[in-house]
């Protein structure tokens, strides 16, 4: 680093001794400038000197760097002649470079200026061939320099170099299996680089082909089609070589590209050939205007060397103008009207408007879908998958401005499908018809459906198949053949505007013959076991070998097949054939059908006929079985009735209706036999002790049966054998026995349901000698149901009972519970029993009870069961009992006086029965009887005893809560005293003496007038009573004694009958004293001027008793005669109340006015009201507006009564 650091001092240096210089050079010079050009680097700093001829010029000299002027102080005047300029730090110039000029005066001189950088080393070194003769090798000359920089390339270290100029690539001389070595110098003003010694071997080495010479473009084929042609260049390479072409197309308006498309090819060194690519569109080519381009590449793996290969350079635009350039093309939407496209299909539909038109909306069907601009008289929509349209059409509308439409109808369907499963095959051996499917639908019709060919054998022209191309849906189509035989091969052409499909076939007539069915099929023949038909043939089928199939089919469902060998023959002629080995009195049905021998298919099935063969004697013999009972005769001998039965024959065996049953019996060793006819499939006989054999016969019209018979052995006491249980598996009863003989005729199995052994219908299955265990089944087997089974052993002289069993075949549960009853309670237990469940509703085998019990508690008479989830049985574990002969159990450890619920369940194999409940209740004990009844009563004592002491303690409080004392007015010390306190604080009191009460009767409740002037004169002053001063109580207080006087009555219109009634004389005097409550500190106001106390009393006339008294609200000081509205009170009748109008406002606490009363009337010496207020109720509310009336103010009040005799 210090060496190159230490270089490139010295090279700076040089060259600015280098410039120095060539300013010594033209230092001196008259007329000049010292550098005629100076190039020189970025940010360098120099001195340049201008000299003039004029003697004063480089005073007034100016200097100008690219066109600007410079700083004075940037220059200095060496001499009267010379001017010297500093350019410092010189930036980047133009690659031209600029100009630095000295002007004084009419002198001016300039320089060209050029700043620039050393060149860089080259780098990345890389080498093209286009023709396997000439490398061309290029460079990157790295950053810019800014000044010409030229350049040398020399081979290796040789000096046979060459000089490229300002090229940054060289051209050698191409050597296979050669490397190349090459070194590049970079040179220019201001230095020297040279660089690495580059090493390159054919991997390094780049092909890139010529650029190919692009010929033509224009529509192709159809309307969406472009074919591109070019020229290949083979000659140019000289060798075969594998060339791959990429065609590019951009539209025009936008210059995007649409399309990109390889083309491969392998070049002709002797010629050049045109090659040729179409490109198919989403769009119609006219529509707008397009570019196409074209470049290659080769990746011949065989001639071109391992290196890189590159793409060819693009070749110039060519231009295929569209629809929208053509001034007189008139509007047209494309695809045009009637185009038929493939469902699926991706494509643009295009409207083009005509010179001086604009297409302002496009659309397809009911597709919403945005517009593409494609050029400024040409728009596009794009639809994707386009769906199969209907018969008519999809419709394309496009509306050009203003309002003027232009449309097409585009179809769009399927390509007709490959005929499949086609078959032929030929009925009448004349013709021979085709059918096939047609696959998937092309939802094409009318013109553009599909039409289909018939084509037999490269000999045979095209048949057009009519039916089938009209979408029949058989689609069939028929050819002639001559001699009903051969080989001929089918196709089938279909076709529409969107392609076509074929199918082909082989067929050999003989192999593919479907005849008809047998015609006009009756019968001919009939008896018990055979049938005779015929049938005629439907077409003309001579010598021609047929297979005839035969259906049989009884009323039962059985189906017989026969199948026969006919020989064809003229049409219309009969064939015949006997169908034997049928059964006697059964109607059949019979049809028929053809094929060919060489099977191909089964003709229609024949017309159908219905046949009954003739009957015959019955073919088997009767199952027989019989039921013993034993009965006493008159005579005490005893007899035995014998009840036969049999099971009926089918109508197989049967062969026609069974008329009768002939039953016959014979005793052993007698030839005397016994005879009976029955119709119904049992017999009743009577026979005695002996042994019998009896014979059963069924007959028809025809004959009889072949004979049933068993035999009745002598009577004897059977062993007494118990009946063991069985139960069923799976629907079947599992039986086994033991061979008590050697010799046994077989064994047979006898059952009933468990009714009455003399009433069930018995069933019977026998066996062979040689069974000794059987699954029994039967379809009369039931579920729940009891069956009794017993076995029998047939032995030669009759049947012996081997074994006895009951049973179930499936066990349930009982379909009733025990009937249960209490037999005995007890403080803690109870005694329960119950009686047996009946045998039929048993359903099963009884393994045991289940007994239930809990502790249920009263709720409304309604008892529930207590710590239970289920209501009726609880589920606590419970108590189980298996079967006895005693039907009881005793539950024990009950609480006594409790009510329990005890529930019942009988449980088989099979299940639960409902439960049967009752509720009982165990009685108390003694003790907790005596103390349920004890314990009230002291209880009750105890209590008496205690209210008693506490109200003895609390008497006083008892009385002056409940029963208060009353004073007596008789006791006051003030009425006995006969003194009224004197001065302001007088209290009046009437006192009506020795006075009659009046009786007063209110007839009307109307206001009565009374002259205010007589009532007052009718008043008398009360005689002052002395104070009463050793009363403290009564200080204050004082009696007023008051003797009503008689007012004379003055005549007016109408008198109120209450004054008349008051102004009667009075037979007994009365004393009524009323006193005022009233503050002991009060002091009456007195009137100013005179002195005296003013008497406010009101006169207050009512028509009825009147307890308290009427304050005046305005009280006159000068003792003014009240106004008649003031003396006339608005009631008639007993008012307890007085009117707080009349009161005196004299007191300070005395509350505002008001409408309601104050309360109860009190008695004398007493400051309680009489009346409590909550007993008069809301109307007698004496508190107004809520507010609480003080007991001041009864005591400041001054009450004063007045009396008027009438």
């Amino acid at each position: 680093m210090k060496l190159w650091a230490l270089f490139e001092f010295v090279f700076l240096a040089l060259l600015s001794s280098g410039c120095h210089l060539a300013i010594s050079q033209n230092a001196g010079q008259c007329g000049s400038i010292s550098m005629k050009q100076l190039v020189t680097n970025v940010g360098s700093h120099h001195n340049v000197t201008c000299n003039f001829c004029s003697t004063v010029a480089a005073d007034t000299v100016r200097w100008e760097y690219a066109g600007n002027l410079l700083s004075r102080r940037l220059h200095r005047t060496v001499n009267s002649t010379a001017s010297m300029v500093s350019l410092l730090n010189l930036g980047l110039t133009s690659k031209k470079g600029e100009n630095l000029t000295c002007t004084s005066g009419s002198e001016s001189y300039s320089t060209l200026v050029r700043t620039g950088y050393p060149p860089d080393a080259p780098q990345d070194l890389e080498c093209v061939t286009q023709n396997f003769a000439v490398l061309i090798c290029s460079w990157k000359p790295g950053r810019d320099t800014n000044i010409e920089t030229v350049y040398r390339a020399c081979p290796g270290n040789s000096k046979d170099c060459t000089e490229v100029g300002t090229n940054n690539f060289v051209e050698r001389d191409f050597y296979v299996f050669e490397d190349l070595l090459l070194q590049i110098t970079a040179i220019n003003y201001l230095g020297t680089r040279t660089s690495e010694l580059f090493r390159r071997t054919e991997r390094d080495f780049v092909f890139q082909p010529y650029k190919p010479e692009l010929l033509s473009a224009f529509q192709g084929p159809s309307n969406f089609d472009l074919t591109v042609e070019w020229n290949e260049g083979g000659q140019k390479y000289g060798v075969s070589l594998n060339l791959i072409f990429q065609v590019q197309v951009l539209q025009a308006y936008n210059k995007r590209e649409v399309w990109r498309g390889i083309y491969s090819s392998n070049t002709k060194p002797t010629w050049d050939r045109m090659l040729q690519l179409i490109w198919t569109s989403d769009m119609p080519i006219h529509c707008t205007s397009h570019y196409v381009r074209i470049r290659s590449i080769s990746n011949d793996s065989v001639v071109l060397f391992p290196g890189d290969k590159a793409w060819s350079d693009w070749s110039p635009l060519l231009t295929l103008d569209g629809l929208d350039t053509d001034n007189r093309f008139k509007d047209q939407i494309y695809p045009m009207d009637g185009t038929v496209l493939e469902v699926g299909t991706s494509l643009k539909f295009c409207c083009i408007a005509a010179e001086g038109k604009t297409v302002e909306e496009l659309t397809f069907g009911n597709l919403n879908a945005s517009t593409i601009k494609l050029s400024n008289r040409s728009q596009a929509v794009s639809v994707q998958n386009i769906a199969a349209s209907i018969s008519s059409g999809t419709n394309v509308v496009c509306r050009l401005n203003p309002t003027e439409y232009i449309g097409a109808v585009i179809y769009v369907g399927y390509p007709p499908d490959v005929p499949q499963n086609l078959s032929c095959e030929t009925r009448d051996l004349q013709t021979l018809t085709c059918t096939w499917h047609p696959g998937r639908l092309t939802s094409l019709t009318s013109r553009r459906r599909t039409t289909y060919c018939f084509i037999d054998g490269p000999l045979w022209e095209p048949r057009l198949c009519g039916e089938a191309s009209m979408s029949n849906p058989d689609y069939r189509c028929g050819i002639p053949i001559s001699n009903g035989s051969g080989i001929h091969n089918i196709s089938i052409h279909a076709t529409n505007p969107l392609g076509e499909a074929q199918s082909h076939i082989q067929v050999d007539v003989a192999r593919v013959f479907h005849p008809f069915a047998p015609h006009q099929l009756k019968q001919e023949a009939i008896t018990s076991i055979t049938v005779t038909v015929s049938w005629s043939d439907q077409q003309d089928y001579t010598g021609t070998g047929l297979f005839c199939e035969m259906v049989i089919r009884d009323d039962l469902g059985a189906i017989m097949l026969r199948n026969y060998p006919v020989t064809g023959g003229p049409k219309n002629a009969r064939h015949t054939v006997i169908l034997n080995n049928l059964t006697p009195y059964t109607r059949y049905s019979i049809t028929a059908r053809y094929s060919s021998l060489h099977f191909w298919k089964w003709s229609e099935w024949s017309n159908l006929i219905h046949v009954t063969t003739e009957q015959a004697a019955p073919s088997v013999s009767l199952n027989i079985w019989r039921r013993i009972k034993l009965t006493e005769s008159c005579k005490d001998s005893m007899k035995r009735n014998v009840t036969l039965y049999w099971k009926p024959l089918s109508a197989a065996d049967s062969n026609g209706p069974v008329l009768s049953y002939s039953t016959t019996w014979e005793k052993v060793g007698s030839n005397l036999s016994y005879s009976v006819k029955t119709l119904t499939s049992n017999s009743e006989i009577q026979i005695d002790q002996a042994g019998y054999i009896i014979t059963v016969i069924a007959q028809n019209i025809v004959g009889k049966s072949p004979p049933s018979v068993i035999r009745i052995r002598p009577h004897s006491d059977d062993v007494n054998l118990e009946s063991a249980k069985v139960i069923g598996v799976g629907g079947v009863f599992n039986l086994t026995w033991q061979r008590n003989q050697v010799e046994s005729c077989g064994y047979t199995i006898q059952w009933c349901p468990f009714l009455n052994d003399s009433e069930c219908n018995i069933t019977w299955q026998k066996f062979p000698s040689n069974v000794t265990s059987v699954a029994l089944k039967s379809d009369t087997f039931q579920d729940g149901v009891r069956y009794n089974l017993e076995v029998y052993e047939c032995r030669n002289d009759g049947d012996y009972l081997l074994k006895r069993l009951v049973g179930y075949v499936r066990e349930l549960g009982p379909s009733e519970a025990p009937k249960l009853n209490v037999k005995e309670t007890t403080e803690n237990s109870v005694h329960i029993q119950w009686n047996d469940i009946p045998v039929v509703k048993q359903r099963g085998f009884i393994k045991g009870f289940k007994v239930y019990y809990s502790k249920l508690y009263n709720d409304s008479a309604a008892f529930k069961p207590m710590d239970v989830q289920r209501q009726n049985i609880v589920d606590s574990p419970p108590k189980i009992m298996n079967i006895s002969d005693t039907k009881t159990f005793t539950i024990t450890g009950l609480e006594p006086g409790t009510t329990y619920k005890v529930a019942l369940i009988a449980y088989t194999g099979g299940g639960e029965s409902p439960s049967r409940s009752v509720t009982v209740t165990t009685p108390n004990s003694p003790i907790a009887v005596i103390l349920g009844v004890t314990l009230p009563l002291v209880g009750i004592i105890t209590l008496g005893i205690i209210l008693s002491i506490f109200c003895y303690r609390k008497q006083e409080w008892i009385k002056e809560t409940f029963y208060p004392d009353i004073p007596d007015p008789k006791n006051s010390k003030i009425l006995q005293d006969g003194n009224l306190p004197q001065g302001g604080n007088l209290c009046k009191t009437l006192e009506p003496k020795d006075c009659t009460p009046n009786e007063v009767q209110v007839v009307e409740d109307k206001p009565i007038a009374i002259e205010t002037e007589k009532a007052l004169e009718g008043n008398d002053k009360g005689e002052d009573v002395p104070e009463d001063i050793s009363d403290a109580d009564n200080q204050n207080q004082g009696v007023v004694s008051y003797s009503p006087h008689r007012m004379p009555a003055e005549p007016s219109g109408k008198t109120n009958p209450a004054f008349e009634a008051a102004a009667l004389p009075p037979v007994y005097s009365s004393e009524v004293t009323y006193t005022s409550i009233r503050d002991p500190g009060y002091q009456q106001q007195e009137t100013p001027g005179d002195g005296s106390i003013e008497d406010t009393t009101e006169v207050i006339v009512k028509s009825g008793y009147q307890p308290q008294i009427h304050r005046a609200t305005n009280v006159a000081p000068n003792r003014e005669q009240p106004g008649v509205e003031e003396l006339m009170p608005h009631a008639s009748a007993y008012q307890p109340q007085a009117h707080r109008q009349s009161w005196s406002l004299d007191s300070g606490d005395f509350p505002l006015p008001e409408t309601e009363s104050i309360g109860s009337p009190t008695s004398i010496n007493s400051q309680a009201f009489l009346i409590p207020e909550r007993l008069l109720g809301e109307e007698h509310d004496f508190r107004p507006n809520g507010k609480l009336w003080s007991l001041p103010f009864f005591q400041n009040s001054r009450m004063s009564f007045d009396s008027n005799d009438s």
